[in-house]
């Protein structure tokens, strides 16, 4: 007899918060990954207030990932 492995509720999916810390990060380097894909830069707000744009090249930096060659130069 095979036993099988109940699935979690969304409620306990949310209240699970490494998942949804996890699942945030994610969904947040997805989309710089896209924006830097596009050739959009993203603001960025730094701890004393100020807001300073990130191109292209400085979001595949920081995600650590070599930009594609065809990747527009910023």
């Amino acid at each position: 007899m095979m036993v099988s492995k109940r699935e979690r509720s969304i409620s306990e999916m949310i209240e699970d918060t490494d998942l949804m810390t996890e699942a945030i990060r994610q969904g947040v380097r997805d989309e710089l990954l896209l924006m830097a894909r596009l050739g959009h830069s993203v603001p960025e707000q730094h701890r004393d207030g100020q807001i300073v744009w990130l191109s292209p090249d400085q979001i595949y930096e920081r995600l650590g990932i070599t930009p594609p060659a065809h990747a527009k130069a910023s």
